[in-house]
């Protein structure tokens, strides 16, 4: 039978968007025109920036504010400014706002507790707050005083609110915009709400901490463990429903019943329709069969938080030895959706067999630019993937000058390819790569020359056969920012303090997903080393963690190899719905245990990675994405 439709993940609003939305509509209230007191001369230029403003030429209104401002100073000057800043951000131009609170910020002898000084400080906390900077907005307010200026405390606090949510700080964040809306008319209660709700699913998908220390009076207690449903459910949508029920249970009286609670409900009704039956084709016997059987379970695990209403029917099919009969045989025994095979030699199979009728899943993936059937998607783990995040995060840390080692072989001569494209793509150069033997464990010679030492060392030979003896220190060249390194945690564990050894223990190390071992005794020695990887390995939210505690408790020796398939299969299972939707190219991310999944116009399907470092005691912590600038 057909079974109803699946959960669609809920769509938080980006953080731009409520910087843009919340914050402007603040900024309306609390900076409008009413609060500029020009003087009789400077009315005109006032009034064309205001007509502007009302037409929606937001950029001509900010710039007339800022030639009116050139006439004026102290107060005025402020005044005019921070109309202008608060232009620039309905544009929305976060440059020129940011570079106008900089003219702000140098004006002197305007007290921050003045009108002008208020506008000032809460234009530029808005700005911050725009740019990801909360830390720089806090302190904007603090600048306003303890307690603030009268008239002002509903906006200090919607302002610190979304700050502390927006540094990770959930708790106080929680407190401070339930303190606003205590400060508020019962009539702005529903919106007020809401805008709390907003703000704090933004920054628990941000990755915010969601705990509850004891003592923690209920409302506020409520709220984050209502985050914590919702964060879950983007991960694992199956177990929502019960997980919100339990939480109506134990929080019936809470301000979040009603509306916010009624839209998280609906979320989690099913609305993709999965097909009557699934075909499921792996290597069930043979050399690939433990693979096979741990994506078997975790499309399993998948299938079965399934509410049983809406499960289809799955069949199994074992690929070991003829793939393509497999996939003929499925197909004909009805199935309305083909997940599989894994090998690449019979995904090639499959693919020459398939005409598109059936929507087809391949558990890995065919060269670049090869032609496929209508409705062939690819799925892999592809370490090419990780090797081009890795470029992506240093061209984003303006390192753009390094070095490769990876391993000899076809594996490592893909991954140093990938990571090479897409570091020149964006501006970035590789002064120099070498590859390594398997087992090799003394990496002096790569390191010599990638390091540039060879040209240091010939330099002293020259000054010595001109000079005679000299005591002398080689040196490498020093414009290198970073050392790429694809390889596994034994040969990463030789390579970090040979690095040290060459007078390069400086250079910051950024690695693929196999430096990494869960067991912290085998990360000695890596402590700094920055690396990618999939959710389920290193990702800290609960939902993750009790299927990985599970698996790790099923298979404790394999639990590592075992784990990444078993999320692979997993995540399959829930692309089923949106690929037979052909939600594909643009749709909303999927939050899987393999990444956050998107499908682009071939129809592969991409996964945005996670990014840990390794500490002192062998444990990876989360690595949060590079600062914007200012």
């Amino acid at each position: 039978m057909q079974s109803p439709d699946r959960d669609r993940l809920h769509r938080p609003p980006t953080a731009v968007r409520l910087a843009a939305v919340a914050g402007l509509a603040l900024l309306a209230a609390c900076v409008g025109p009413e609060a500029v007191r020009p003087t009789a001369e400077h009315v005109p230029s006032f009034e064309r920036a205001e007509r502007l403003a009302r037409a929606g030429d937001h950029a001509g209104a900010a710039r007339q504010y800022e030639a009116a401002a050139g006439a004026l100073t102290g107060e005025p000057q402020a005044n005019a400014l921070s109309q202008a800043a608060r232009e620039w951000l309905r544009v929305p131009n976060l440059g020129d706002a940011q570079r106008v609170v900089g003219a702000l910020d140098a004006i002197a002898n305007v007290d921050p507790r003045s009108p002008a000084g208020t506008t000032r400080g809460l234009v530029g906390a808005e700005v911050a707050l725009a740019a990801g900077l909360p830390d720089r907005a806090l302190a904007s307010l603090r600048a306003l005083g303890d307690p603030p200026p009268p008239g002002t405390e509903a906006d200090v606090l919607w302002l610190r609110g979304r700050a502390l949510l927006s540094a990770g700080r959930a708790l106080e964040g929680v407190k401070a915009l339930l303190a606003r809306e205590r400060l508020l008319p019962p009539a702005q209660a529903t919106d007020a709400r809401q805008a709390l709700w907003d703000a704090l699913r933004n920054a628990a998908a941000r990755g915010a901490s969601l705990a509850v220390p004891r003592g923690t009076e209920p409302v506020a207690a409520g709220w984050l463990e209502l985050a914590r449903v919702a964060t879950q459910g983007r991960r694992n949508p199956y177990a929502q429903r019960t997980q919100l029920a339990e939480w109506r249970s134990r929080y019936p009286a809470h301000p979040a019943q009603g509306p916010i609670v009624e839209a998280m409900q609906t979320e989690v009704t099913p609305q993709l329709r999965l097909p009557a039956q699934v075909a499921l084709l792996l290597p069930l016997s043979g050399r690939l069969s433990d693979a096979g059987e741990a994506l078997r379970d975790g499309f399993l695990a998948a299938y079965y938080q399934q509410d049983p209403a809406g499960r289809p029917l799955v069949r199994l099919y074992d690929t070991a030895t003829d793939p393509a009969t497999a996939y003929r045989r499925a197909v004909a025994d009805g199935a309305g959706f083909v997940v599989g095979p894994l090998g690449k030699e019979n995904v090639q199979a499959v693919k020459s067999v398939a005409d598109g009728a059936v929507p087809t899943l391949a558990l890995n993936a065919l060269p670049d630019g090869e032609t496929t059937p209508p409705r062939f998607y690819q799925f892999a783990l592809a370490p090419e993937d990780e090797a081009r995040q890795v470029a992506e995060r240093l061209l984003a840390e303006h390192r753009r000058v390094g070095v490769a080692l990876v391993p000899a072989g076809e594996w490592g001569s893909r991954v140093l390819a990938a990571f090479q494209a897409a570091l020149v793509a964006g501006g970035g150069t590789l002064a120099a790569s070498r590859s390594f033997a398997s087992g090799t464990t003394d990496f002096s010679e790569p390191l010599t020359q990638i390091l540039g030492f060879e040209e240091s060392q010939r330099r002293q030979r020259a000054l010595v056969a001109l000079l005679g003896p000299l005591q002398f220190t080689p040196r490498r060249r020093d414009d290198l920012q970073f050392v790429f390194f694809a390889g596994q945690p034994v040969q990463g564990r030789s390579v970090r303090p040979q690095l040290k050894f060459h007078y390069a223990g400086d250079l910051p190390v950024y690695s693929t997903s196999d430096v990494y071992e869960p067991n912290p005794a085998a990360n000695q020695d890596l402590d700094g080393v920055a690396f990618v990887d999939v959710p389920w390995m290193i990702a800290d939210d609960p939902a993750i963690a009790e299927l990985r505690g599970s698996v790790g408790q099923l298979w404790p020796a394999t639990a590592r190899r075992r784990g990444r398939l078993f999320a692979m299969g997993f995540d399959a299972w829930r692309l089923i719905g949106e690929l037979a939707a052909a939600r594909t190219a643009g749709a909303e991310p999927v939050a899987g245990m393999t990444g956050r999944l998107t499908v682009d116009t071939a129809g592969r399907v991409r996964r945005g990675l996670d990014w840990a470092v390794i500490g002192t005691d062998g444990q990876a912590r989360p690595l949060p994405p590079p600062s914007p600038e200012l």
